[in-house]
């Protein structure tokens, strides 16, 4: 059990943060380069496979029809000497078949030094957002030692779905040592509207196990138009 004083210290130096996700920018998978050379490029052919060439690990790829749900191709990924890859806004159970993924010849690398394969809303029919500790790539070395846990306090969306249904509003809570996605919240989704969902008339929160994470998503089983939005506000401790 953790100590009082360490309790506090985590506490003081929470921080709130407002993840967005519109259409198209959810990324199914965030990838690092960990090799000594350099990066040639990171395709993303979307009904087929990555490619991820570099000068040191040459053309490596990895095929949807051999890993074909979306944690099995983030292992796969880490399985390789030259990358670091994460699950980020999916879950692990989603498939790699059907064309998931923004098509893109060569993604291009952030200011963080990572690729983000996108998920193209429209096609998966659902927007989703990880709200957790520490968002990047190198999360085993930028995140600092110890237990930490987000609270969710609210979320905002708009979706234009095809219609409102009981449980098409989800969040689920991720445990990294067991992979398990659990759902613990469900609502009736609703269509084109923007749409506030909090807890205890605002006044509460869900909150993870520690070093877990909190999935939200609202998906429907038939479309997704483009034009939608959704703000998770959670606390970082």
């Amino acid at each position: 059990m953790a100590s009082l004083n360490s309790v506090q210290v985590k506490q003081a130096l929470a921080k709130t943060v407002c993840g967005t996700v519109v259409n198209d920018t959810p990324v199914a998978i965030r990838m690092k380069y960990i090799g000594t050379g350099s990066v040639t490029s990171v395709a993303t052919t979307t009904a087929t496979q990555f490619v991820l060439t570099t000068s040191d690990g040459g053309a490596e790829t990895f095929t949807f029809a051999d890993y074909t749900t979306m944690g099995a191709l983030a292992e796969a990924i880490n399985n390789s000497a030259y990358w670091d890859a994460r699950v980020l806004d999916a879950l692990r159970a989603d498939v790699t078949s059907g064309s998931p993924f923004v098509d893109n010849a060569s993604l291009t690398v952030t200011s963080d030094g990572y690729y983000d394969a996108l998920v193209d809303t429209s096609v998966t029919k659902n927007m989703t957002y990880r709200c957790a500790y520490n968002r990047g790539v190198n999360w085993s070395e930028q995140k600092p030692t110890g237990a930490h846990r987000v609270h969710l306090q609210s979320v905002v969306y708009k979706a234009d779905i095809f219609s409102a249904t009981a449980n098409e509003f989800r969040i689920y809570e991720y445990n990294p040592t067991t992979l398990a996605e659990t759902q613990v919240y469900q609502a009736a989704s609703v269509d084109n509207t923007e749409t506030t969902v909090n807890f205890a008339n605002g006044e509460g929160k869900i909150t993870s196990g520690w070093n877990n994470d909190l999935i939200v998503r609202i998906l429907d089983d038939t479309s997704l138009a483009d034009g939608g939005y959704m703000y998770s506000t959670y606390i970082a401790e």
